[in-house]
């Protein structure tokens, strides 16, 4: 992908989206400076809660690429989740103590409102911890201490290389803590659901596969070939380079390997005591867990029955609307014979290779490569933007879901990159390839990501992704983004608009089986079952999406409520607007202030109608 920098400020490029300047009378200025004084304090303020977040979290800084050397990992033990709490408690109390809401101006009120919001959530959210379950086999800690080392830290350095080093040394520390997260719970009776636990066990070896670990592999571990890689690019002395890596490889034998065989022990020794599959109605409070998941990665107030009602009706009109595509292609028979033509006939995959694998890869590429080019009418500006596309690592290839995007640092060094599960090409359809493409990619996550970045007035704090936070506005607008791109006049091949359409069914079944599993109390099988019978993922892929439906409650139903809602407000600004509605500026709108809830997106997109109203008014 190309760079493209941002020559000229935001306000250049967004005339409508910035308030009138006036002149405004002695005492006004006044009081106008004391409003901005007030408002830049609590930007202040905001930066301190970021400055503690990264101070806690050193795999955080890694991940935002923050200078300095890291060495450790986040303390996940009890005593540091209480100290979380009550410095969520302190934030939140010298929020309502230290700022007068009325003495701000209208970006600092909305900035104190994204903040009390989301320190009330995180405060609700520990009042629930006993019900999280300690880890997944999406975003485990065993997947981000892989993960952290592998695409974080950097070594730029011998310092960066021993501290490296170091972290391998020490990983025993997390994943104790982690352990004793799960027999806590274990001790209380709350168990991992049964299916979950293999797929766990599986991940955690794969942790630990390839040499050193396995002196007969044909190939390196994960980690030791990233290390290896890394130190080959630092221009020292060969046999320096050789001690690091000999070093390195010990810390993997004496320390990393030990640590990831006791999580396995713990794991194994759960096995016998999971009862079943079930959803989090088995847990204490069960239905208010789940309530209160769903208002979590939703953002919304919906309840379980409207999540659950509202999937039904869009997997009925989604239904139609493939009906329609398939008589357009002239294929005879039923919806569900042709999602088995679809699965079946070789045409729509590529070869199970190598050479099979990057020719998908080719074909991504040069699917960004011409959205890319069509940017100028996404957004006012083209933000910077360095993106790679390629496999999954092996050690999280097999429990990883079909595609992935972790974003890139602020500062450009690290492009945003998205992963694809490239494992077995026979469920890699071409069908779907575009609208993967741009749900991860261009107008979807890395666009939107590279947005945020290039944004210096968003608070650092709202400028990074964690997984389980307004997942709606994050996902939803990933999901937007795939259908938007047919606004476009991509998805000429009716093919392709099928896979998209596949796409967003896939999205409103999550609706209906999520909330079967957690609110209706559907078996695993159940779940299965309607998944194989509504869409044309194959049974396997199904059942590894409802255990991680298990294993995660409620996210998925983010996806296309956050969708919904993205094109309800951008059909009411339409409406308000008229003529002077402008889609580019919408987009630029719902993004422009980073990781927020829904209600706050439609607050941002009202805000800036109300400014293109009154600047018509004044012509």
């Amino acid at each position: 992908m190309k760079k493209h920098l941002l020559l000229l400020s935001t306000a250049a490029f967004l005339g409508g989206l910035q308030p009138p300047q006036v002149i405004a009378a002695p005492d006004q200025a006044t009081a106008d400076i004391s409003v901005q004084a007030e408002s830049e304090r609590l930007l202040s303020f905001l930066g301190e809660i970021y400055q503690q977040n990264l101070a806690v979290s050193p795999m955080l800084q890694s991940q935002q690429g923050e200078p300095g050397i890291h060495a450790e990992w986040d303390d996940i033990s009890v005593d540091a989740k209480n100290a979380d709490l009550a410095f969520l408690w302190q934030s939140l109390q010298k929020l309502h103590t230290d700022f007068d809401y009325d003495s701000l101006d209208a970006d600092g009120q909305f900035n104190y409102r994204v903040l009390e919001e989301e320190l009330k959530l995180r405060i609700e959210r520990h009042g629930w911890r006993d019900n999280l379950y300690p880890l997944n086999q999406i975003v485990g800690l065993h997947v981000l201490i892989v993960g952290t080392l592998v695409n974080y830290h950097g070594i730029g350095s011998v310092e960066d290389a021993q501290a490296y080093i170091n972290r391998v040394k020490t990983v025993a520390t997390p994943i104790d803590q982690l352990i004793d997260q799960i027999k806590l719970r274990q001790d209380k009776g709350i168990y991992l659901p049964k299916h979950l636990i293999p797929r766990l066990i599986g991940g955690a070896e794969q942790s630990i596969s390839g040499r050193p670990f396995d002196a007969e592999s044909s190939m390196d571990n994960v980690v030791f070939s990233d290390f290896k890689r890394k130190i080959g690019l630092l221009d020292i002395p060969a046999d320096h380079k050789a001690t690091l890596i000999s070093d390195a490889e010990a810390a993997l034998k004496t320390d990393f390997g030990p640590a990831y065989r006791d999580l396995i022990t713990a794991l194994e020794e759960q096995k016998p005591l999971a009862d079943d599959d079930y959803g989090v109605w088995n847990l204490p409070g069960g239905d208010k867990f789940y309530q209160f998941l769903i208002r979590q990665f939703t953002t919304t107030d919906m309840t379980p029955e409207e999540v659950h009602q509202l999937g039904l009706s869009e997997v009925d009109r989604i239904h139609g609307e493939m009906l329609k595509i398939m008589s357009k292609v002239g294929f005879k028979g039923t919806l569900n014979e042709f999602f088995t033509f679809l699965k079946e006939d070789k045409q729509f995959y590529f070869e199970n290779t190598d050479e099979g694998r990057n020719g998908y890869l080719a074909a991504a590429r040069d699917t960004l490569e011409r959205m890319s080019q069509r940017m100028d009418e996404i957004l006012p500006y083209r933000p910077p933007s360095n993106l790679v596309i390629k496999r999954f690592e092996e050690y999280r290839e097999k429990s990883s879901p079909g595609a992935f995007y972790e974003s890139g640092s602020a500062d450009g060094k690290r492009p945003g990159t998205i992963y694809v599960n490239l494992y077995d090409m026979s469920g890699v359809s071409k069908v779907d390839m575009e609208a993967l493409m741009f749900h991860e990619g261009i107008p979807g996550h890395h666009m939107q990501y590279s947005l945020i970045n290039s944004l210096p007035e968003i608070p650092k704090i709202r400028t990074y992704e964690i997984w389980w936070s307004n997942t709606a506005l994050t996902e939803g607008w990933a999901l937007y983004a795939e259908s938007y791109a047919r606004e476009l006049g991509f998805y000429k091949d009716p093919y392709s608009d099928f896979g998209r359409l596949a796409g967003e069914l896939w999205r409103a079944c999550r609706l209906v089986v999520d909330s079967g599993l957690h609110y209706k109390r559907w078996s695993r099988e159940q779940a299965v079952d309607y998944l194989n019978e509504n869409t044309s993922s194959p049974p396997e892929a199904n059942y590894r999406a409802v255990d991680r439906y298990l294993a995660v409650p409620g996210q998925a139903t983010a996806f296309k409520v956050g969708m919904n809602r993205i094109i309800e407000v951008r059909e009411k600004a339409r409406k308000m607007l008229g003529e002077k509605f402008d889609i580019r500026e919408f987009h630029f709108a719902a993004l422009r202030h980073g990781s927020i809830s829904l209600k706050s997106m439609e607050e941002s997109v009202m805000a800036w109608v109300r400014q293109k109203q009154a600047a018509s008014a004044e012509k």
